[in-house]
């Protein structure tokens, strides 16, 4: 499933990322960045990301700036989701090594770059919090899952 963002949404992404990176930084939150991408680009492709998942499952994205939550959205009937994104059209669903599925019930994978992208699939937190994906691709270990592992977006759009 593929998602543009109009010209709207992405001056909104550009403003949120912006203020995102500042407010963590504020809040005293450690940068994660993984990879050579400035801060700016990190941050406005997971917000692109999020608000085109958002606007595939009709739902609004979490706009905060200031106290960032696990959970990215929450689908019309209940679903906690948090939006994953690469850049790789082959790349893995990935989370921190210090993530909890208690707050979180889904996680999406959405591949591409600003302002386009594609929904990958989704895998149930606790599927992908287990011990046994955890993988370290350089940057410490981080659990890990192939895209081919995720279900695929028709069988749970919500």
């Amino acid at each position: 499933m593929f998602i543009e963002l109009n010209e709207v949404e992405q001056r909104l992404a550009t403003y949120v990322a912006k203020l995102r990176y500042l407010g963590a930084r504020e809040n005293g939150r450690p940068n994660m960045k993984m990879g050579g991408q400035s801060n700016e680009l990190t941050d406005l492709e997971g917000i692109g990301a999020e608000i085109a998942f958002c606007k595939l499952a009709n739902v609004y994205p979490d706009l905060n700036v200031k106290h960032l939550r696990d959970e990215d959205c929450y689908t019309h009937n209940g679903y906690a989701i948090d939006v994953k994104s690469t850049t790789y059209e082959n790349g893995r669903l990935l989370a921190v090594r210090w993530k909890k599925p208690d707050n979180i019930d889904f996680y999406a994978l959405m591949v591409g770059k600003f302002p386009k992208y594609r929904l990958s699939g989704f895998m149930r937190a606790e599927d992908l919090l287990k011990p046994e994906r955890l993988k370290d691709f350089g940057h410490g270990p981080g659990y890990a899952a192939d895209q081919d592992q995720l279900i695929p977006p028709e069988d749970l759009i919500f």
